[in-house]
């Protein structure tokens, strides 16, 4: 249920940056993904840190991990064409 698998290699520089520009364009869905991977918290214990519904820190989490995955998956297939 997080961004990567088990036994896959994480780039945790491209996770932070791509976390950063979440922040930017959704700083709700970004402070969720904090929570999530950073404090272990689980979707009701979010809803309560940040005062919504389970329902909507859901929705958040999401869009997060998809927006995530996009931007991590453009920032590999730049390097793979840079390499």
């Amino acid at each position: 249920d997080a961004i990567a698998g088990p036994g896959d290699i994480v780039d945790w520089l491209a996770v932070d940056q791509a976390l950063t520009q979440l922040a930017e364009k959704d700083p709700a869905s970004a402070r969720v993904v904090e929570l999530r991977l950073f404090s272990g918290l689980g979707v009701e214990q979010i809803a309560q840190v940040c005062g919504s519904s389970t329902a909507t820190v859901g929705r958040q989490w999401r869009f997060a991990r998809a927006w995530m995955a996009a931007q991590l998956e453009t920032d590999d297939n730049e390097a793979d064409r840079a390499g």
